[in-house]
C-alpha cells in the first residue's frame, strides 16, 4: 500500500523537486505478508540476514499490521510466541487492541510569582556599541541606560533613615524571562566599554566610570555554558573588536600582563571556588588579586545558598560593578534573592538579617501585602525584568496528551503500584524512629518504578528485578556497587542535593561539576553527599571523619557527570528492543503524532532517562524518521556538531535530548515542536527545556506537548505542579 500525503506534496512543491515531467517525493510503503505457518522461520532468517548488511536506520522489522483486508491468525516470527499455540490473535482483533487512546487538552500558562517584579516603565535608550555587529532590538539598548546614574542608593524600602549617606554600589540583577537574549544583552554591555576607554580622562567621570580597575570584565558561567558564550560572542561581535580569553582547566591565566588587548575573561563557578579554597590560592590567583571593571554571573542562582563556599568565593571577587543574570532570581524562597543582594553589595540588604527583618520575616508573619510592596520597591531599584510581551515571539501552544495503557501494561503498572503502597504503609507503621534513610530510598526507588512503567511499558521487567521491589531488599550489599545507582535515584527524584561539607547545592537544572576529569564526589549509605571540590581539597579529612555516625556508614565515589546521572537502570540492548515488535503505548503515541506532523517541521524530544530515548529511537528508526541524539554519552567535543547537523540537514527531523544535557545552553529555534516524555518535579527544569525552541530567533509558531498516562502517578505529579 503506497500513499503520498497532502503535506508531502506541499513540501515537494515548495522544494521544486522535479525530474522531467514527474514529481519526485518521499512516500510511505506498507507491505502486509500473508502465507503459511511453515514459512515464518524462513522469513525471519531472511530479514536477519538483510539486517546484517543494513545501517540501523534502514533495518527491517515486522510490525503489527494495520489495514488488513482479511481476518486471519497473526504470527510474527520476530515476536515471542504465546505459550498456548491456539492463543495467536486474529488480525482484526489485533487492530482493535492496538488502538491508542489519546485525550488532548490545551494547557493554560502557569502563573508566575516573578511577574510582580516586572519592570513596567519605559527606559531611555543608549547608542548601539560599534563592536556589536548584530542589529539590536530596542529592549537591548535600554538595559544599559537604566543604571547610567551616579549609583547612589536611597532606602525607600522600609522608611528607615540613615545618618550617613549609604555606600554606593554599581550593577544590578538582569532577570528577564527565558529566551529574551540575556547573554547578548551582557555582551552589548561589555562592548559599550570601547567608547568609554577612548576618553582621555576617565577619572574625571562621575560614578562607576571614574573607578579604577583593570578594565576587563570577568564573566562566571556554569561549565555547560562556556561553549554558548563563546558562540554568542563570535556570532554577534565584530571580529577583533571584542577580544576574549578563557580561564578554565589548562587555559588558566597566570598574569594580568597576558590579558593585554582583552576585554572579557570567561571562567566557571567551579574554577572560582577551587582557586578561592586552595591554600594560598587567593594571593596567587589572577581572579582574586585583580580589581575587575565588571563581574557578570550567568545563571546567578547558582549562589542562592549563601552558606555554600561557592557563594562565598564569588562574593569575594573584587570589582567596580557587579551584575547577576538569572531568569529565576527566586526559585524556592526569598532567601535566594538575599544572596544575590549580598553579591551586589546592595547596602543595607547585602546583610541577610536586614533583608529578613524588612521583608522575609514580615512575609512569614502574615503581612504579605506589606512584604510584597517592599519587595517591589526594592526590585524597582536594582532588578530589571521586562514583561514577556516586550519581546515579540511567535505564539506558543502548550498541550497535554493523556494516553491510556494497553491492558497488559495496566496490569504491570498496578502490580508495581500495589508493591509501592504496601511498602509505604510498612514504613508509616514503623513510627517516626523507623523512617530512616534506607526506607525513604526504597520508597523513591518504587516511585521511579511506577514512572518507568509509564514510559517503558512491558520493557520495564526486562530492566528491573521486580523481586527486589517486592521484598524491598537492596540490589546489592556492596556499597561501592550500589552507591551510584542510589545517588542517581535520589538526585533525579528530589531534584537537588546539598554537599554535607560546604553546603553547595547540586541541582537538576545545572550541574557545575560536570567537567571532564573532575574528581569523583562521595556518597554515604546514610545519604551524606560530598562534592568533588570538597573531596579534592579535604580528601583525607572526609575519608577519616566520613559521615559522623558511629560506626561510620559505608562511603563510595559517585560521578556527577551528565552521562552518569542519566542512567538509573542497566540499558536494554537496542537489538532486543527492535526485535520485540512492541512499542510502549506512550512511545507509540509519540511516533503517531510525529508521523502526522508535516515532514518539514523539526521536533525535539526530551526525557529524564536515556533508556526512554533508546526505545523512542527504535520507534523512529522503524517509522523511517531520521533522528539524532544529544545526551551524556555524546562526547563534549561532538555535541556542537550534533546541533549543527540538526540545524542544517533538512532530512533530520527529530533531536532526542536528556533534560540534564538539553535543558540549558542550547539554541534550537530551528525546531518548532517539542515533546516532554514524562512530567518532572521541577517545573523550572521543564520550562528551561521548552525555552530551547521558544526564544529569540524563533520565526514559527511553537507547539509543546507533555505526555501523561491516564490514572497513574504522572497525573498526581501534574496536579502537584499546578498547585
Amino acid at each position: 500500500m503506497c500513499s503520498i500525503t497532502e503535506d508531502a506534496l506541499k513540501t515537494a512543491n515548495s522544494e521544486k523537486r522535479f525530474r522531467g515531467p514527474n514529481l519526485m517525493t518521499k512516500c510511505s510503503l506498507e507491505i502486509i505478508l500473508y502465507g503459511q505457518d511453515n514459512h515464518s522461520d524462513d522469513i525471519s532468517l531472511f530479514i536477519d540476514q538483510c539486517n546484517e548488511l543494513l545501517e540501523d536506520q534502514f533495518k527491517l522489522f515486522l510490525q503489527d499490521p494495520v489495514g488488513c483486508d482479511r481476518n486471519v491468525r497473526y504470527c510474527n516470527p520476530q515476536r515471542l510466541p504465546p505459550l498456548d499455540p491456539t492463543a495467536y490473535p486474529y488480525t482484526l482483533d489485533l487492530e482493535q487492541k492496538r488502538q491508542i487512546f489519546v485525550h488532548m487538552e490545551d494547557l493554560e500558562p502557569p502563573p508566575e510569582m516573578l511577574e510582580l517584579l516586572d519592570s513596567q516603565e519605559d527606559l531611555p535608550e543608549a547608542l548601539q556599541p560599534t563592536a556589536i555587529a548584530t542589529p539590536l532590538k530596542r529592549y537591548y539598548l535600554s538595559v544599559h541606560a537604566a543604571y547610567n546614574a551616579d549609583g547612589r542608593f536611597i532606602n525607600r524600602i522600609s522608611g528607615a533613615r540613615h545618618a550617613h549617606e549609604p555606600p554606593a554600589f554599581y550593577g544590578g540583577i538582569i532577570a528577564d524571562p527565558m529566551g529574551f537574549g540575556k547573554t547578548l544583552a551582557m555582551i552589548t554591555l561589555v562592548a559599550s566599554d570601547s567608547y568609554n576607554a577612548a576618553l582621555s580622562d576617565a577619572s574625571s567621570l562621575p560614578g562607576v566610570l571614574g573607578e579604577e580597575s583593570c578594565g576587563l570584565t570577568l564573566i562566571v558561567v556554569p561549565p555547560a555554558l562556556l561553549g554558548t558564550w563563546e558562540e554568542e560572542i563570535t556570532k554577534h561581535a565584530e571580529p577583533a573588536r571584542l577580544p576574549w580569553r578563557l580561564h578554565h582547566g589548562k587555559t588558566r591565566q597566570k598574569q594580568t600582563a597576558g590579558l593585554e588587548n582583552t576585554m572579557i575573561l570567561l571562567t566557571t563557578y567551579h574554577t572560582v571556588s577551587t582557586e578561592w579554597r586552595t591554600g594560598g590560592g587567593r594571593a596567587s590567583s589572577i581572579l582574586f588579586r585583580t580589581r575587575w571593571r565588571r563581574v557578570i554571573l550567568d545563571e546567578a542562582h547558582f549562589i542562592r545558598n549563601s552558606d555554600s563556599k561557592m557563594a562565598k568565593a564569588v562574593c569575594a571577587l573584587d570589582s567596580v560593578s557587579r551584575w547577576a543574570v538569572t531568569g529565576t532570581p527566586i526559585q524556592n524562597h526569598l532567601n535566594d534573592l538575599s544572596t544575590l543582594l549580598k553579591f551586589l553589595s546592595a547596602y543595607p540588604y547585602n546583610e541577610k538579617r536586614v533583608f529578613d527583618a524588612d521583608i522575609s520575616h514580615m512575609w512569614k508573619a502574615g503581612n504579605a501585602d506589606v512584604a510584597v510592596k517592599r519587595l517591589k520597591r526594592l526590585a524597582a531599584c536594582l532588578l530589571l525584568r521586562r514583561p514577556r510581551k516586550t519581546v515579540e515571539l511567535p505564539p506558543r501552544h502548550d498541550r497535554a496528551y493523556y494516553v491510556e495503557f494497553q491492558p497488559d501494561e495496566r496490569e504491570l503498572y498496578n502490580q508495581v503500584r500495589t508493591q509501592t503502597i504496601a511498602h509505604i504503609d510498612q514504613v508509616l507503621l514503623q513510627g517516626s524512629q523507623g523512617i530512616g534513610v534506607p526506607s525513604s530510598f526504597t520508597v523513591l526507588q518504587q516511585i521511579v518504578g511506577m514512572r518507568l512503567v509509564c514510559n517503558l511499558g512491558l520493557f520495564y521487567p526486562s530492566r528491573h528485578d521486580t523481586s527486589t521491589l517486592a521484598t524491598n531488599k537492596p540490589m546489592t550489599k556492596d556499597w561501592n556497587q550500589a552507591a551510584q545507582y542510589e545517588f542517581n535515584i535520589r538526585f533525579n527524584e528530589v531534584g537537588s542535593i546539598h554537599c554535607h561539607r560546604c553546603a553547595f547545592m547540586l541541582d537538576s537544572v545545572y550541574s557545575p561539576l560536570d567537567e571532564p576529569g573532575a574528581t569523583a564526589a562521595l556518597f554515604s549509605r546514610c545519604a551524606r553527599f560530598f562534592c568533588p571540590i570538597c573531596v579534592r581539597a579535604e580528601a583525607s579529612e572526609i575519608t577519616t571523619s566520613k559521615c559522623g555516625h558511629s560506626p561510620p556508614c559505608p562511603i563510595a565515589p559517585v560521578s556527577t557527570s551528565a552521562e552518569s546521572l542519566e542512567t538509573t537502570l542497566v540499558s536494554m540492548p537496542i537489538e532486543q528492543i527492535a526485535g520485540s515488535g512492541y512499542l510502549p503505548t506512550k512511545v507509540a503515541a509519540l511516533i503517531e503524532d510525529l508521523q502526522a506532523t508535516p515532514s518539514d517541521v523539526k521536533c525535539v524530544v526530551f526525557s529524564t532517562w536515556t533508556m526512554t530515548l533508546d526505545v523512542v529511537k527504535v520507534g523512529l528508526d522503524q517509522a523511517g524518521i531520521s533522528v539524532l541524539r544529544y545526551d551524556g554519552k555524546v562526547p563534549q567535543k561532538e555535541r556542537q556538531r550534533v546541533v549543527d547537523r540538526f540545524r542544517n540537514e533538512p532530512s533530520i527531523r527529530v533531536l532526542l535530548l536528556t533534560l540534564s544535557c538539553g535543558a540549558v545552553g542550547l539554541n534550537l529555534t530551528v525546531a518548532s515542536r517539542a515533546y516532554m516524555m514524562e512530567p518532572n518535579w521541577n517545573p523550572t527544569l521543564q520550562d528551561q527545556a521548552l525555552a530551547r525552541i521558544h526564544r529569540m530567533g524563533q520565526e514559527k509558531e511553537v507547539t509543546t506537548i507533555q505526555f501523561y498516562i491516564l490514572d497513574s502517578f504522572e497525573e498526581v505529579r501534574q496536579i502537584y505542579q499546578v498547585e
